[in-house]
């Protein structure tokens, strides 16, 4: 079992001090430090954040229910949940680098014991305010529920033998003590710290026009919906309606959208005419009221409702109504197609791509369907950065907490020690985003964190600004060197800032300004005079140039070894006496020389100071 990760530690920590700590019991000993007192708060923060996830209880009931302070035998919080009549004694250890111990299985067991007998001495104030609430709890509970939550390799061996023996005790008398206890572990956590930034699940009833069904190979619904019942559901769940939808609203200027709103405008009563329908997916469909209602029309209960296809036509259709108040679309119905199914499952994603197929769609539109760029989005999400991964509509307005999936695709590729990925950016960007290519599958691989993401965005960003400001103060053909030349600067120059990008810590703006003023610039002169080089025909007067820059940068034949000369000048390697025998490694049918660029960007020098 593997310990909580670093950039795991850090979202948690975020979401104790913002979400549970203030509704902790105040701490009973007020003699410890304020850094003492703080991670002591964690900790029982934590216990708070196994229980609010295990019984769905609020965040500040869970916080209540600790009683972790000095004198508290082991027994960290104590949460009696009605609707089950069960019992939660929780035991937490917040500390990663840690197993759960047998010292601490043995004081816990210990407070569970006396805790059973109702033998409330010793214990600490937060106990014994709350003494005829537990006892009572005690005397109506059905069920007593052992919970350890932990954030460390796992249990210890010696501590298991520890608890299991006060599970098979039959000397304590008491037979509701649940004979599995709840381990709540480091992948529990990353679960529902990734499920609390999901989208909410959408239930809701539709009545259906002339609805008729198929039970086989899938059940599935079909018939007319009011448009306005659909809108409503817009208004109501925004996003979280089209969670499995490749793509969010566009906005009303395109061709497509502007045909919605024009036809609502004038002719409502034949929009199913002229639009291609809403497909859904759903976990659950249950038909309500007679089998058969009169004219077809069914009520259906639906769980998990997500639209597939068709979000331009509710989105476009609400910011019509939005822009039009008072008209009436009464008239106005679409086709529906429901079908049960799971929307993250492979049936789900297939539909969803198939249905899509048949409307003008980028194949990068596809991303949306990958489970990597979900995770990627709720993880960012405890940073406070909305990670755009479908397509939607630009709001021209500048967002530096804000990042979209192209742009992700740019930075990461800056982190690959292949170099073609430069010219894949130049010549064929479109592939890094194609799902099923090598290349998006490295640049979004399950490794890569929110952190790293973050971080290479941070520095991309820096580095492109920097030469969209060179380029304006430059001419002729160190401009072109400047405005083609920014994938591959950055990504000599991202090598140099990995263990920071690799960190669990977002990088510092003012640092990035501060820390990559000078090495950019000696990068800038150095990527200037290879390029001149590797592009003059003549020196004159006046110079001639064999090829521009744009086209030396989309070539991979002249990059590659340009790529070899920049590193080795900016590195500071040409002294280096393994870099001979690196160039002897390269094998014919080799897509450029592997062992000698792997070995070049492992020796980039770091760059410090920018957390």
């Amino acid at each position: 079992m593997s310990a909580l990760a670093e950039e795991s530690s850090v979202m948690l920590t975020h979401v104790l001090d913002k979400e549970f700590l203030t509704s902790l019991p105040p701490l009973l000993d007020k003699l410890k430090s304020a850094e003492d007192q703080q991670k002591k708060n964690r900790s029982r923060a934590f216990s708070a954040f196994a229980l609010h996830h295990i019984c769905g209880v609020s965040k500040a009931d869970s916080a209540k229910a600790v009683i972790d302070d000095f004198d508290d035998y082991g027994v960290d919080a104590i949460y009696y949940f009605a609707p089950t009549e069960t019992l939660y004694l929780v035991q937490s250890k917040l500390k990663a680098a840690e197993q759960f111990s047998q010292e601490e299985a043995l004081a816990y067991c210990q407070g569970v014991r006396k805790l059973i007998k109702q033998d409330f001495s010793g214990f600490n104030k937060n106990v014994l305010v709350r003494q005829a609430e537990i006892e009572d709890a005690l005397d109506n509970c059905s069920h007593i529920q052992l919970v350890i939550a932990h954030t460390g390799s796992g249990i210890s061996k010696h501590a298991k033998i520890a608890i299991d023996d006060l599970l098979a005790d039959e000397d304590h008398g008491e037979e509701r003590l649940t004979p599995q206890v709840i381990d709540y572990d480091a992948s529990r956590v990353v679960t529902d710290l990734r499920v609390a930034k999901a989208y909410a699940q959408v239930n809701t009833d539709l009545w259906i026009q002339k609805c008729s069904t198929v039970e086989e190979p899938k059940v599935t619904y079909f018939g007319l919906v009011q448009l306005q019942d659909l809108i409503s559901l817009h208004e109501v769940h925004g996003p979280a309606l089209y969670e499995r939808n490749i793509r969010t609203f566009l906005g009303h200027k395109t061709e497509v959208n502007t045909a919605i709103q024009r036809t609502l405008a004038a002719k409502p009563q034949e929009f199913m005419y002229l639009n291609n329908g809403v497909t859904a997916l759903c976990l659950e469909i249950q038909p309500k009221g007679a089998k058969q209602a009169q004219g077809g029309r069914k009520r259906l209960k639906l769980r998990g409702f997500s639209v597939i296809n068709g979000a331009q036509t509710i989105a476009s259709s609400a910011k019509f109504l939005a822009d039009n108040k008072g008209s009436d679309i009464s008239t106005a119905k679409v086709s529906l197609t429901l079908i049960k199914a799971d929307s993250d499952g492979e049936f789900g994603k297939s539909v969803t791509r198939a249905r899509n197929h048949q409307n003008p769609v980028l194949l990068a539109n596809f991303a949306a369907l990958d489970d990597e760029q979900e995770r990627l989005r709720r993880d960012l999400a405890h940073l406070d950065i909305h990670y755009a991964y479908k397509a939607d509509a630009a709001d021209g307005l500048a967002d530096a907490n804000r990042i979209r999936i192209d742009e992700a695709a740019q930075a990461l590729a800056m982190l690959q020690p292949d170099p073609r990925f430069v010219v894949w950016l130049k010549k064929e960007p479109a592939q890094l985003l194609a799902t099923t290519s090598a290349q998006y599958k490295a640049l979004f691989a399950p490794t890569v964190t929110a952190f790293q993401l973050a971080n290479a965005v941070r520095l991309n960003r820096y580095i492109q600004n920097r030469m969209a400001t060179e380029a304006k103060g430059a001419s002729g053909q160190e401009r072109l060197a400047y405005k083609h030349g920014g994938y591959v600067l950055a990504w000599v120059m991202i090598k140099q800032a990995v263990n920071a990008i690799k960190s669990a810590t977002l990088l510092d703006v003012a640092k990035i300004n501060a820390g990559l003023s000078g090495p950019f610039d000696q990068l800038r002169q150095t990527l200037w005079d290879a390029t001149h080089a590797a592009t003059l025909f003549s020196a004159g007067p006046p110079a001639t140039y064999a090829m521009g820059p744009l086209a030396l940068f989309r070539n991979q034949t002249h990059v590659v070894p340009l790529l070899q000369d920049v590193l080795i000048a900016h590195y500071g390697l040409s002294a280096d006496p393994v870099l001979e025998h690196k160039k002897k490694l390269y094998k014919t049918g080799q897509p450029y020389p592997v062992d000698l660029f792997e070995y070049l960007v492992s020796k980039a020098p770091q760059i410090g100071n920018l957390t």
